[in-house]
C-alpha cells in the first residue's frame, strides 16, 4: 500500500479537483437560493387584495356647522332653596326625606309648640274679659236710651221736670263712652296674642317651593334657628347652563338664538336651549365669553352641578352627507376620520373633516368632491389600494 505524504506533489494533485468542485457546488446552491428568493418576490408583488363593498356618490350641500363648548348645569334663581325655620326650637317631627317631590306650602318640619300654645291661652284670657265687658255697657246703654224716651214723653205731658231729662241724656253719653272704652280694651286684647300666633304659626316649618327634596340635614330632637337649614329643595323641571364659549370662535350668539346641550353621562340625547344672556366681556384668564342659556328638564335627568356640552350653529357650509358607517378610525390617532374613495378601481384612504352626526349622517367638510364615490360600510380594517370588485354597484 503507497501512502502519499500532504507534502508531496501528489497530494496536491488529488485535492485541488475536490476543491473546485466543492466551490462550485456551492455557488450552484447560493444561485438556487437567491433565484427562489426572486420567484418569491415576483410571486408575492402579483398578489392583490380584492373585496366587495357597497359604495355611494357623494354631492356637496350647505350645511350648518356646529360649535361646541363646555357648560355647567345651574338652578334657575329661587328654585334651589335651603328650608329654615323662622325661629329657634327643637324639632319634633321631620315629614320628607331626599327624593321626595313636595309641593309649596307643604309641611318639612314641626318644632316644639308646647310652650307657645300656654302663652296663648294666657294672652286669650283678658280678651274674653274685655268681651264682657263690651256686652255688659252696651246693656247699660239700651237701658239709658229707654229711660231716655221714657223722660222726654213724661216731659212733653208736664209729669217731670226738665232736669230728669237732661240727667237722662247724660247717663245715654256716659254709657255710649263705656261701650267705647270696652271696645277699646277688646281691641288691645286682640292684639296681645297676635305675636303669640305668629310665632305659633311658625312652628310649622313649610317649603317655599315645589320641587325635590335634594338633601336633609337634621332630625327628630335636633335644634334648629333661622340658620341652621332643615332640608334643600331643588327645582329642575327647567335650568340655566352656564357656558364658556371661546372668544375666537366664528359664532356669533344672539340673545333668543336656540342650540342644543348634552351631557357626558348620556351623549345621546339632547335638550332644546335659548340663549337668554351673552356677556360682553372676554374672560382674560382664559379668552372665554360667558353664555346662559334656558333649557327645558322635563324628565329631571339634568342635575344641578352636571357638566354638560353646548352645541350652536355657525356659518352654513358646503358639505357632503354620508353614512356614520362609512367612517373609518385613524390607525395612529383614533380621533382621526378617513373614508375609502374610489379612484381608478382601486379604494384609496382619505382623511376626511366631519361635523356632528345626526340621523345616521355625517356631514363631511374636507376631503371630499361633488361625485366622489366613498365606500359606505364594511371598510374597516381593508388594505389602502384595494381593489374593488363590482358586487354592487355605485348608487
Amino acid at each position: 500500500m503507497t501512502i502519499i505524504k500532504s507534502e508531496s506533489p501528489q497530494f496536491r494533485k488529488c485535492i485541488k479537483p475536490v476543491v473546485v468542485l466543492g466551490l462550485c457546488l456551492s455557488l450552484l446552491q447560493a444561485c438556487t437560493k437567491e433565484e427562489a428568493v426572486k420567484h418569491e418576490e415576483e410571486a408575492g408583488a402579483e398578489v392583490e387584495h380584492h373585496v366587495s363593498l357597497p359604495t355611494k356618490r357623494v354631492s356637496t350641500m350647505p350645511v350648518q356647522k356646529h360649535l361646541t363648548f363646555p357648560g355647567r348645569v345651574i338652578a334657575l334663581p329661587d328654585h334651589s332653596v335651603s328650608v329654615t325655620p323662622n325661629i329657634a326650637g327643637k324639632i319634633t317631627r321631620v315629614l320628607v326625606v331626599p327624593g321626595q317631590k313636595v309641593s309649596k306650602g307643604e309641611l318639612i318640619a314641626l318644632l316644639d309648640d308646647r310652650q307657645l300654645v300656654a302663652q296663648l291661652q294666657q294672652t286669650t284670657a283678658p280678651q274674653r274679659t274685655a268681651l264682657n265687658q263690651v256686652v255688659q255697657a252696651k246693656i247699660a246703654l239700651d237701658l239709658a236710651l229707654k229711660n231716655l224716651t221714657r223722660s222726654e214723653a213724661l216731659f212733653a205731658k208736664d209729669i217731670v221736670a226738665e232736669k230728669d231729662v237732661i240727667a237722662a241724656r247724660s247717663q245715654v253719653e256716659l254709657c255710649k263712652a263705656q261701650v267705647e272704652a270696652a271696645e277699646a280694651r277688646v281691641a288691645e286684647a286682640k292684639v296681645a296674642p297676635l305675636n303669640v300666633t305668629t310665632q305659633l304659626a311658625w312652628t310649622k316649618v313649610v317649603s317655599p317651593i315645589s320641587g325635590v327634596i335634594a338633601q336633609r340635614f337634621l332630625n327628630v330632637g335636633d335644634m334648629t334657628d333661622p340658620s341652621k337649614p332643615i332640608a334643600h329643595v331643588v327645582n329642575l323641571s327647567t335650568v340655566i347652563i352656564d357656558a364658556n364659549m371661546p372668544a375666537d370662535s366664528p359664532a356669533d350668539p344672539k340673545v333668543g338664538q336656540t342650540a342644543s346641550v348634552t351631557t357626558v353621562a348620556l351623549p345621546g340625547i339632547k335638550y332644546g336651549a335659548k340663549i337668554t344672556a351673552v356677556s360682553p366681556v372676554v374672560d382674560p384668564a382664559n379668552n372665554t365669553v360667558s353664555i346662559q342659556l334656558l333649557c327645558r328638564n322635563e324628565h329631571g335627568r339634568l342635575k344641578e352641578g352636571q357638566q354638560a356640552v353646548v352645541s350652536i350653529a355657525t356659518v352654513a357650509s358646503r358639505a357632503a352627507l354620508i353614512p356614520q358607517t362609512a367612517l373609518v378610525p385613524g390607525a395612529d390617532d383614533p380621533a382621526e376620520h378617513f373614508v375609502y374613495v374610489v379612484r381608478g378601481g382601486k379604494l384609496k384612504l382619505t382623511k376626511v373633516t366631519v361635523g356632528d352626526a345626526e340621523d345616521g349622517k355625517v356631514p363631511v367638510f374636507e376631503g371630499l368632491s361633488d361625485g366622489d364615490e366613498v365606500v359606505t360600510s364594511g371598510a374597516y380594517g381593508v388594505p389602502d389600494g384595494a381593489i374593488l370588485d363590482r358586487g354592487e354597484p355605485a348608487k
